[in-house]
């Protein structure tokens, strides 16, 4: 899995290039007094305000922010589809097929109704009739002029009417459900788009025959796209939701060679991680505005998560040593003497750490060198540079975990100049 870890140096690199020229650096030696024979050479920075950025940043691939693929649910044949690329409104029609059939059926359950309808009116006229006959019956019978198999005969044909008005009514309310059936499948041979956007591919013409459940059309939300990436278990827990992200699409950068970078938040985190090559991965997505459509869906690019932020005075991060947790800094003080000073750091991307508290624009830093190559003065970065910078995965600071000269704070663990 291709992960690293960036920088962001587009604010920082004019700052840092002018504290590295030669009119800014001064080398000095000084003896150890435990080793006469052990000198230490040092230059003199001259620090700058500045910013820093640090991210995790991971390989992605662009998807649509919405995409519906759009199949038929029974062999039809097809009288409109839209072309690939189209942009289609919410509520316009996306496909049509052939309403013959469905124009047939629908007429055919209309007249089902009508007829149901006539049904019940009879049904219940022959109950009103029934009915009445009955309380005829009753009353003869009861004068003596009706004899009880005539009565029974009367209460039968009652009942008869009734289970009949019975029959009526469920008939009827098949006939409506029969009814709001057909009209629904006609209404299902028009699909219009369930929001706006693009037909990324078709998969069929107009007046083709489909056969059930195969692809007509891709249809999908490209005013945002989400940018999905893998990130492994050691950098999730700096990711949080709504953090920001930056995309960067090198196939968008042109002849001219200057990659956009575009913004946006991260829209979720899976619960659980995955196993890639023995590698415990999470998925990270980062969703962004898209409204000139020109990250499209299939595009490769980059997804950067911005973990750590801070503008201030900005020093080579190998001149910051860290005991106990408290960073120290070596500065030359009014009488040109080293003096350990202990500061608030804040970003530090491997190259070039924030100084938040402790330093002030007119201090001159100390970087030491050995073998008359400078190792702790970062080297200044191409002012066009705008890929970012690769660095190593370290504790903030620990890269200048070597101990202090003598009398310093590094050396003591807060004596010295410590505030």
């Amino acid at each position: 899995m291709n992960k690293k870890r960036f920088a962001v140096p587009v604010i920082l690199v004019v700052l840092i290039a002018g504290a590295v020229t030669a009119g800014a650096l001064r080398q000095y030696a000084i003896t150890d007094n435990k080793d006469s024979e052990a000198t230490k050479e040092y230059s003199i920075i001259e620090v700058q305000s500045g910013a820093v950025r640090v991210g995790i940043e991971s390989p992605a691939v662009i998807e649509p922010y919405r995409q519906r693929v759009f199949r038929a649910q029974s062999a039809a044949q097809l009288s409109f589809v839209a072309q690939q690329g189209a942009e289609v409104e919410e509520g316009r029609v996306l496909i049509r097929f052939d309403a013959t059939d469905a124009e047939s059926k629908l007429a055919r359950a209309e007249l089902e109704l009508e007829e149901a309808q006539l049904s019940l009116v009879r049904s219940e006229g022959a109950l009103a009739k029934a009915q009445s006959a009955l309380e005829n019956a009753e009353a003869l019978f009861a004068a003596g002029a009706l004899t009880g198999e005539q009565l029974a005969n009367a209460q039968d044909a009652r009942d008869s009417s009734e289970y009949q008005l019975q029959m009526s009514e469920i008939s009827l309310r098949k006939s409506r459900l029969n009814l709001e059936a057909a009209q629904a499948e006609l209404g299902a041979t028009v699909v219009r788009a369930p929001f706006t956007g693009r037909v990324l591919s078709t998969e069929a013409e107009s007046g083709s025959q489909v056969s059930s459940n195969s692809t007509i059309l891709t249809f999908a939300d490209t005013s945002r796209v989400r940018l999905v990436a893998e990130i492994d278990e050691y950098d999730i827990g700096g990711i949080s939701f709504n953090q920001r992200a930056e995309a960067r699409v090198d196939a968008l950068g042109g002849t001219s060679g200057d990659i956009p970078v575009f913004v946006g938040r991260v829209e979720s985190i899976s619960p659980a991680a995955r196993i890639v090559s023995n590698i415990s991965v999470f998925t990270v997505t980062g969703v962004f505005d898209n409204p000139d459509q020109r990250m499209r869906p299939g595009m490769t690019g980059d997804l950067s998560v911005i973990v750590a932020q801070d503008r201030g005075l900005v020093v080579p991060a190998a001149t910051i040593s860290t005991v106990r947790d408290r960073s120290y800094i070596d500065v030359l003080n009014e009488n040109d003497e080293i003096e350990s000073r202990r500061v608030e750091t804040g970003a530090n991307d491997g190259v070039h750490v924030v100084v938040l508290e402790g330093l002030g624009e007119d201090d001159r830093v100390v970087s030491y060198r050995t073998a008359s190559v400078d190792i702790l003065a970062a080297p200044a970065a191409p002012a066009n540079d705008t890929n970012g910078s690769i660095i190593p995965i370290s504790v903030p600071g620990s890269s200048g975990g070597s101990a202090p000269p003598a009398g310093s704070a590094g050396g003591g663990g807060g004596g010295g100049g410590g505030r």
